[in-house]
């Protein structure tokens, strides 16, 4: 019998024990319960282009109604005359939202130059990539030129090509600014 209570006792102690340590857990375990709010209040992106114009024509002129932008891309069709003409066109871009923005990338550069005629050649100054930021309320402006380059190493554009104009949609793709502090 002795035996028994003995075995009774030792599963009861172990039950309290158990009960005890839930208990135990229970009040020890507390919800975290953290409220706040955020709020961008009155933040707004409105980065785009807003004008293009003829900057230096030298042997070149621009095809009659070829000038078109929209909010981050700029079209331009130019005829070159000789090796060594150029276009240059000024474009203007404005952030008029408050939200301060930094050049991400410039694209259509490479694919127009690598559409035919190769001798005419696209750049892009002025801007960065990466580097050119624009903050609030501010004003950037990239110039795009074309010019007749002569490549000697096949000895093309010297002779005038079968077309001597060509078309190039360029995009400046900008981004928020990560750090607003940094300017350029």
């Amino acid at each position: 019998m002795r035996e028994k209570n003995k075995r009774t006792f030792i599963i009861i102690a172990l039950v309290v024990t158990i009960l005890f340590i839930g208990v135990g857990y229970a009040a020890l375990r507390q919800a975290l319960i953290i409220t706040g709010t955020a709020s961008i209040g009155d933040a707004s992106w409105d980065v785009k282009i807003t004008d293009i114009r003829e900057g230096t024509m030298n042997g070149a002129t621009t095809v009659e109604d070829s000038l078109d932008f929209d909010n981050t891309s700029a079209t331009f069709s130019t005829v070159l005359a000789y090796p060594g003409a150029s276009a240059s066109y000024v474009v203007t871009i404005y952030n008029n939202g408050s939200i301060d923005a930094i050049l991400d990338s410039i694209s259509g550069v490479d694919t127009a130059n690598q559409t035919a005629p190769t001798e005419l050649v696209f750049s892009v100054s002025g801007v960065e990539e990466d580097v050119t930021t624009l903050d609030s309320k501010d004003t950037n402006q990239a110039t795009v030129t074309v010019t007749w380059v002569p490549n000697e190493a096949t000895g093309t554009g010297e002779t005038i090509p079968t077309t001597t104009s060509k078309t190039a949609t360029i995009t400046l793709n900008y981004v928020q600014n990560p750090n607003p502090d940094e300017t350029n």
